[in-house]
């Protein structure tokens, strides 16, 4: 039976990281198909057995390093076949950008070989992960590595100190409120947003609100769709359902069914 573990980052890496996962399919389980919601945290995914099939609407990865961005639609959909053994590390949706120094616009709506963007250091932190078969031997490797990355992290400039703090609101604040937050004109913030994310602010708000309700149900799922509704600042249950199908191209109760471990439960216990 295919198994998930996944944690928290220590309080060191948290303005970075916000969880890690491990998802595990043994010979003899049965190949599955997951949805890609869209998404915020820029993920890097270290594949340390079968390599999964990735059909991405943009771009296609064959490789065991792979990073992607900020996902603004529904991107797509993993096909997990027996022998697959993955380790992600879910950023914050400034994180990697700030500890690697690429632009949050640079690789939004995409999927890159982390190798080719970074360099050799992901190759010799894929050959680590792989000496290990421990899950929790696995974060410390990580967390190891990550941390010599804190010391010449980018400090976050006014659009990625937006960006965070709308995610960490999930969505709830009117774009003229977070311009003026920063100073800045409605249209000259939203230009700039968009120049150094790749998406606009409303675009941002409205699946930092999608994730939080998916979430919720995830780590709850006795809540009902009409509370979580309520709770998340949707007018009614039908502009909830109408954003579950544009970014995850099905309706609530069907995505949570079809999911599986893509949005694993650490993700949901860093709200807390």
């Amino acid at each position: 039976m295919p198994t998930l573990r996944s944690a928290q980052p220590s309080l060191e890496l948290r303005p970075y990281v916000r969880a890690y996962a491990q998802r595990k399919f043994d010979r003899t389980d049965l190949a599955v198909v997951e949805p890609v919601p869209a998404q915020l945290e820029q993920v890097l995914n270290f594949e340390l057995g079968t390599l999964p099939g990735v059909r991405h609407r943009q771009c296609e990865t064959s490789t065991e390093i792979w990073i992607g961005g900020a996902q603004t639609s529904f991107p797509g959909y993993m096909d997990l076949q027996p022998g697959v053994e993955s380790f992600a590390i879910f950023f914050q949706p400034a994180g990697w950008s700030q500890l690697f120094g690429i632009p949050m616009r640079e690789i939004t709506n995409r999927i890159y070989d982390a190798t080719s963007v970074v360099g050799p250091d992901m190759r010799a932190l894929w050959n680590r992960l792989g000496e290990s078969s421990s899950f929790e031997r696995r974060v410390v490797i990580v967390e190891e590595f990550l941390m010599k990355c804190v010391a010449c992290a980018i400090t976050q400039d006014r659009i990625a100190e937006a960006v965070s703090y709308l995610f960490r609101l999930h969505g709830a604040i009117r774009i003229p409120n977070l311009a003026h937050r920063d100073s800045m004109g409605l249209r000259q913030f939203e230009r700039q947003f968009r120049r150094e994310t790749g998406a606009s602010p409303k675009v941002f708000a409205r699946i930092a609100r999608f994730q939080a309700a998916l979430d919720a149900k995830l780590a709850s799922p006795r809540r009902t769709w009409l509370d979580i509704a309520h709770t998340f600042g949707y007018h009614d249950q039908m502009h909830m359902i109408h954003d579950f199908k544009g970014l995850g191209h099905n309706t609530p109760t069907q995505l949570i069914t079809e999911l599986g471990d893509v949005r694993p439960p650490a993700l949901a216990s860093s709200e807390k």
